[in-house]
């Protein structure tokens, strides 16, 4: 992290990270460059004969929420780029991440990379996105992704995996030839950082560890022990 001590914008930091993540980017150790670089070879081939799977995608982060009744909850999210600056991801209101962000709209979203060893923790309160962007967001989606969403509502109980199958055919039959409407349920969410904190992994295990407090839109910047 020593290239970036100077940065004080921490969306900035991340954008950097990000990217280096979406390319294979060898972060401070000039030894992960051979790793990087089988890093972007796999994820290519990854990506053409398993386009669902999420090994080494960067793009998927782990959200955290509450239950009704303040458990904790997480599970794997998409995210889908920085909207009125902040995180922003797709999934069907009527899920259980839906339904948990209207009893509690505050979240956390965790990203871990492994070439370079870097891990970025956001926390802040997450807003619903319009209409029109969960609109836009599905045109954007593969048709079969669209089809499985339309389904069933997520989160939802089945009798099994042939009753998914069934209602999958359906789906198929209804509109072949034709685009798949949007579900009134399908919406965008919006994790406004408040907090974002930056860890590195080194190979002497004195790894880097930033943390961000935004503190009347400014944002203080202060080390942390790893």
């Amino acid at each position: 992290m020593e290239t970036n001590d100077i940065v004080t914008d921490p969306i900035r930091l991340f954008s950097h990270w990000y990217d280096e993540a979406r390319k294979g980017g060898a972060g401070t150790d000039a030894k992960n460059k051979f790793f990087a670089v089988g890093t972007r070879t796999i994820r290519r081939v990854l990506a053409l004969i398993l386009p669902w799977s999420s090994l080494l995608r960067p793009d998927i982060a782990t959200l955290a929420t509450t239950t009704v009744g303040y458990k904790p909850a997480a599970r794997s999210v998409l995210f889908k780029g920085f909207v009125h600056g902040g995180f922003s991801f797709y999934t069907d209101d009527q899920s259980n991440k839906g339904r948990e962000l209207l009893a509690n709209p505050y979240a956390v979203m965790v990203f871990y990379w492994h070439f370079p060893p870097r891990q970025v923790r956001i926390d802040g309160e997450v807003v619903k996105l319009s209409r029109k962007a969960a609109e836009a967001d599905w045109k954007a989606r593969r048709r079969d992704n669209q089809i499985a969403s339309s389904a069933a509502p997520q989160s939802s109980s089945i009798k099994g995996r042939e009753e998914l199958k069934e209602k999958v055919a359906q789906i198929e039959r209804q509109y072949r030839g034709k685009p798949i409407p949007c579900p009134k349920s399908w919406g965008g969410y919006c994790l406004i950082p408040e907090k974002i904190e930056f860890w590195e992994g080194r190979r002497d295990w004195l790894h880097d560890r930033v943390q961000f407090v935004l503190n009347k839109d400014t944002w203080q910047r202060q080390s942390l022990v790893p």
